[in-house]
């Protein structure tokens, strides 16, 4: 009994020290108090201001200009609707580096040119926007879904036209969504480094970007330490004011679909086009050379040269990324299961505490751990990409696995089966097509992952396909990276295809 009360506990605290440790080593090893407080001048004091500016303004242009799309969802139940929906896909299995690559190559066209796009604020927010857009769409949506219909009949009846029944009852009511929404969104803005390092250059600096340039210039561990916590500080504190929003809860309600303006409709249909198309562009600069106008398969065949390799190890990264996303994403899966089936009182803030972590200070704690210690390049990155993608698996896996039904559970009990027998027998087939859900989100994210391997040099011992495209696209060579880009955004789709077939025909047979 004494076994079973403590193991919840237990498996938080492993996951907690798995954060801890690792740091208390690095701080015990290499920070002083007074070190740290060398940072705390205007530059820092600049720095955070304009980290915070560019990820608040991105932010808040990224919620307006998702509201219609999040209407029309809400009214809508179509093939647009769905689109729409999916579209949350785009941030979660578009690479950041893929977008800078995008936006570099249209930033290069003479009328972008003309405007002075690359290299400017205005290069980093539009990016920003397109990138983090879907995530309100997702979260508003489905808010203004679970709203009753009787709510919005009452308030006619009471003389309420659409905009006041809109921004007097619809807004208040999704307002914990729009807030959850707003901060997963700063956060990105806030650590996307690959973003302000690829469209804002040399001018631009924000927390993360010093985090990582710290280790590779002066490196000063108590400054990018500094640095780490003044993010984490914000970023915490900002994660508990949104936590205090009132959530509204409707059971058992009733959502009648409601008719959408022409606006409405043709807004929406712009905001597929753009979105969509960002994504579009990166699989055809794959083949097209935007300076020739032709297309052309040789920037696909020069990537594959050996020639080609012993400069950029093409074909080490996507071998790299391949294996450390797979196991990643298998690791996780299994440990978040396991994690939600052992939650305590604790869970979710030991979960949102890691949330704020710099993934590029995790990186710099990752490198001193390989010079101290001697750890395998390979084990730090599983170590790295791990903990920044567990809260993504257990937020993808809290509905699922707690609401699985408890009476199966018990009539396998009762027939004498172990724990494992219920996971192999019960749990796993029915739970198994959110797990393979769950596997390719994880795979995406991993795939994609750059500011660690950026911080931890990986390019150097342990190449992934995202250094390895930016170290191209830093240099200009454009058709090689966008041949490169292409097949990234290729190999996660066929990935996820593949996936959500299995998916569903597992779920078919359920």
């Amino acid at each position: 009994m004494f076994v079973k009360r403590i193991k919840p506990y237990a498996v938080n605290i492993f996951y907690l020290l798995i954060w801890l440790l690792p740091f208390i080593f690095f701080v015990y090893n290499l920070i002083t108090f007074d070190s740290i407080l060398q940072i705390f001048n205007r530059n820092t004091f600049e720095i955070f201001i304009f980290t915070f500016y560019q990820a608040f303004i991105s932010s808040i242009i990224a919620m307006i200009l998702a509201i219609i799309p999040s209407v029309y969802v809400s009214k809508k139940d179509n093939f647009l609707s769905v689109l729409l929906k999916s579209s949350v896909l785009i941030p979660l299995f578009f690479p950041a580096v893929s977008t800078v690559m995008v936006f570099s190559i249209i930033g290069n066209f003479k009328l972008m040119e003309q405007l002075n796009f690359l290299y400017t604020l205005k290069a980093i927010v539009v990016a920003n926007v397109f990138y983090n857009m879907p995530l309100f769409v997702k979260f508003a949506g489905e808010s203004l879904e679970k709203i009753p219909y009787s709510i919005i009949e009452y308030s006619r009846t009471e003389g309420c036209g659409k905009f006041e029944i809109f921004f007097k009852i619809k807004l208040p009511l999704i307002y914990p969504a729009l807030m959850k929404a707003f901060f997963l969104c700063l956060v990105f803005c806030f650590t996307n480094m690959a973003i302000i390092l690829g469209l804002g250059g040399i001018n631009y600096s924000t927390l993360e970007v010093e985090i990582a340039t710290t280790l590779s210039g002066s490196m000063s561990y108590s400054s990018a330490f500094g640095y780490g916590l003044i993010q984490l500080i914000f970023l915490s504190a900002f994660n508990v004011l949104i936590s205090s929003c009132k959530v509204y809860e409707f059971d058992d309600y009733c959502h009648v679909k409601e008719k959408v303006s022409l606006i409405e409709t043709a807004y929406s249909v712009m905001y597929l086009l753009i979105e969509f198309s960002i994504v579009g562009l990166g699989v055809i600069f794959a083949f097209y050379n935007f300076y020739t106008g032709d297309f052309e398969l040789f920037p696909i065949i020069k990537i594959f040269s050996v020639e080609f390799n012993r400069t950029y190890p093409v074909i080490q990264s996507l071998l790299n990324s391949f294996v450390i996303s797979f196991t990643t994403a298998l690791i996780v899966t299994v440990f978040t299961f396991i994690l939600l089936k052992n939650t305590c009182r604790y869970t979710n803030a030991v979960i949102l505490s890691t949330c704020g972590i710099s993934s590029a200070f995790l990186g710099i704690v990752l490198v001193y751990l390989n010079i101290s210690l001697d750890i395998p390049y390979f084990m730090l990155a599983l170590t790295g990409y791990f903990l920044i993608t567990v809260p993504f698996s257990f937020s993808f896996l809290y509905q699922p696995v707690l609401s699985f039904p408890k009476s199966l559970i018990e009539a396998a009990k009762i027939d004498g089966c172990s724990p494992l027998k219920i996971f192999i027998y019960v749990e796993l087939p029915l739970l198994l097509p959110i797990f393979i859900s769950s596997f390719l989100l994880i795979f995406a994210i991993c795939f994609g992952e750059f500011t660690i391997a950026y911080t931890m040099q990986l390019i150097n011992y342990l190449p992934t396909v995202p250094v390895v495209n930016y170290s191209m696209l830093s240099r200009r060579l454009f058709s090689e990276s966008s041949a490169l880009n292409g097949l990234n955004i290729v190999i996660v789709l066929s990935v996820f295809i593949i996936g959500e077939y299995l998916r569903k025909k597992l779920s078919f047979y359920h």
